[in-house]
């Protein structure tokens, strides 16, 4: 496989995986996970059961990965993440299945707000799959607790989100000298002058979802009246500054207060324009 250099392209898509899976597991879990990417590259045992998950990058990136978790870390996974005591005994059943596949896909949105920084704005969607043969490039994520064996994800890049994340990363290298050192220039004089405003502070909107009424309408409500809005109970909510829609994601419950795990961010340019 090619090589996992630090500040390379394939690196850096790497440990965006490493970091939001290390942040949802502690998260998830009430505990301090870490997580490493394995450089070597065991062969896998055939007497291995695995369940397989596709995830399907669009946007900035295209192609299909696959993520593969054996069943009997699975089985351990999703009994963490619904606060069942570990019962290696226990039947990996329906409702343990979605709970892993709900953890990856929170992985996974994690990740793509962190990729959304260096390939653009992508958007990766998880779903179950059967086992497949596959031909690619393999990533092995090794989380562990301190307390018990370390869980292996192994990540699975098709040649088309390879060729994707390795010509993305052409693209914004490719920067003539004369042109690199105007772009400094100009960046360090933005930069004097954009700090001036980080101390500002911004209100920010979250938007479950909006509906436009006729003003008899409006006027007619009163306590216990019901307003069916735009949005679906699955649809992400929308988070704005101003008028402008900024980021998009799942809302959680923190401290007894409403909150916002993003899935999707805007372009950081889109983002200051709304200033």
């Amino acid at each position: 496989m090619p090589a996992m250099i630090p500040g390379t392209a394939l690196h850096s898509f790497g440990d965006a995986f490493r970091k939001a899976t290390q942040d949802i597991f502690s998260q998830a879990f009430g505990a301090n996970w870490e997580v490493e990417i394995e450089t070597s590259d065991p062969a896998p045992s055939s007497e291995t059961s695995l369940l397989s998950f596709q995830v399907a990058a669009s946007g900035g990136l295209q192609g299909n990965a696959i993520i593969q978790v054996e069943s009997e870390n699975a089985l351990l996974l999703a009994q963490k993440f619904l606060a069942e005591p570990a019962d290696p005994s226990a039947e990996l059943n329906t409702d343990r299945n979605h709970a892993l596949e709900e953890l990856l896909r929170q992985i996974a949105g994690l990740a793509a707000t962190t990729l959304a920084s260096l390939f653009h704005e992508t958007t990766l969607d998880v779903s179950r799959v059967e086992p497949v043969a596959w031909q690619g490039v393999d990533i092995t994520l090794l989380a562990s607790d301190g307390s018990s064996a370390k869980v292996a994800l192994k990540l699975r890049l098709s040649s088309e989100l390879l060729a994707s994340i390795s010509s993305t990363a052409v693209a914004t290298a490719v920067v003539t000298p004369a042109a690199n050192s105007e772009a400094s220039n100009a960046a360090a004089t933005r930069e004097s002058n954009f700090d001036l405003l980080l101390g500002v502070n911004l209100s920010l909107t979250l938007r479950f979802g909006q509906r436009i009424l006729p003003l008899r309408e409006i006027l007619d409500l009163a306590s216990g009246s019901v307003i069916e809005l735009d949005h679906e109970v699955q649809d992400p909510a929308d988070l704005l500054l101003g008028d402008k829609v900024i980021a998009r994601g799942q809302v959680v419950i923190v401290d007894g207060n409403y909150g916002i795990r993003i899935t999707e961010v805007t372009d950081a340019r889109q983002r200051i324009g709304t200033l």
